[in-house]
């Protein structure tokens, strides 16, 4: 109702509102300038000032010149815990792997007899040629690895564990020989470090 009312009451409000707004900005000034110094400020820099000296004989009577250092041992024998193999940097020695890597496959077969009798049959031809010396000393000395691969629907005989093709296609040239159907694939292949 007080809205709805007439004119000169809202102009009545109109000019109150405009009165404090006027006193609010005057107290505001007043308050800036009573704040506000005719004097500039000034800032001492403490690291310019010299610093005080303190005598500690009057309250410290220790002397340390008493008790000379002794010099460390510095022969002296640690003992501790670590095995050697440790302390000399072979933390991954003999831990195996799993690094992609060749491999030479030399049988491939839905039939899973097949493919194990395949893996025999390899494992006797080498051992068989190793002996002979028809196979150089430096490839597998102590025995070759031949690994059943089963990758739905097939079996697949591969030998090896290489890091590169170049690798991989020494032995490839070896079993080529017999196994005509040989030949280099990457897979994941086990090393020992």
């Amino acid at each position: 109702m007080f809205l709805l009312g007439n004119k000169r009451d809202y102009r009545g409000l109109k000019t109150v509102m405009n009165m404090m707004r006027c006193g609010a900005v005057a107290l505001l000034i007043t308050g800036t300038w009573g704040c506000a110094s005719s004097e500039r400020s000034t800032t001492v820099d403490v690291r310019a000032l010299p610093a005080p000296v303190i005598d500690i004989s009057r309250y410290e009577s220790f002397d340390p010149s008493l008790y000379p250092d002794a010099p460390l041992d510095t022969l002296a024998t640690v003992t501790h815990d670590v095995p050697a193999h440790l302390m000399e940097g072979r933390a991954a020695e003999g831990l195996r792997s799993e690094v992609p890597g060749f491999r030479v496959q030399i049988f491939s077969s839905i039939e899973r007899n097949a493919a194990t009798e395949a893996q025999e049959n390899v494992q006797i031809w080498w051992r068989k040629q190793h002996d002979e010396g028809t196979v150089p000393e430096e490839i597998f000395p102590e025995g070759l690895p031949v690994y059943n691969v089963y990758s739905q629907p097939y079996y697949r005989i591969r030998v090896g564990n290489f890091l590169s093709r170049e690798e991989a296609q020494i032995l490839h040239s070896v079993l080529a020989r017999h196994f005509t159907d040989a030949f280099i694939v990457p897979d994941t292949i086990v090393i020992t470090r």
